[in-house]
């Protein structure tokens, strides 16, 4: 027997197999995050799933989702947060921690969560530790994400 889903639960879980987290799918639907988890959990109920990704496999398997490639037509994923961006600009110079925060006017663990935060998303975690700050910051820059240097005077 073919479980059945709700309209919402079947969009919502089309909307996570497409690679869409619980944010953009609350923005997309105009849903709370906690309904785009509410849902997916009564989705995954229904499947008799132990996991999200698990209630996509089985979901395809059973016909209610068609097996896609890549995700849909959309807003492009934000690689990076604005609050990410900015601290990731502020620290492109090379500078201490406790220096941008200064700039910044916020904690230094605050910089060092968000540029830890940048880094993982960036993919340059499996850098040296010195190497990470340079390494995002020239992906961010070639990827648009930041604003490129600014050319210094002779």
């Amino acid at each position: 027997m073919k479980p059945t889903l709700t309209a919402q639960q079947l969009e919502v879980l089309t909307l996570i197999a497409n690679g869409f987290t619980h944010d953009e799918i609350a923005e997309r639907l105009r849903l709370t995050s906690q309904a785009v988890n509410d849902t997916s959990l009564r989705a995954r109920q229904h499947l008799g799933a132990l996991t999200t990704p698990h209630a996509v496999f089985l979901a395809v398997q059973a016909g209610i989702l068609k097996r896609r490639r890549g995700r849909p037509p959309g807003p492009p994923r934000r690689l990076l947060t604005a609050r990410q961006a900015e601290v990731l600009t502020a620290a492109a110079d090379g500078a201490p921690l406790t220096v941008v925060a200064r700039r910044l006017d916020i904690p230094r663990e605050q910089v060092s969560a968000r540029l830890s935060e940048a880094y993982l998303r960036l993919g340059v975690t499996h850098l040296p530790r010195g190497q990470r700050r340079a390494a995002a910051v020239t992906a961010a820059r070639r990827r648009g994400l930041i604003p490129p240097a600014l050319k210094e005077a002779a």
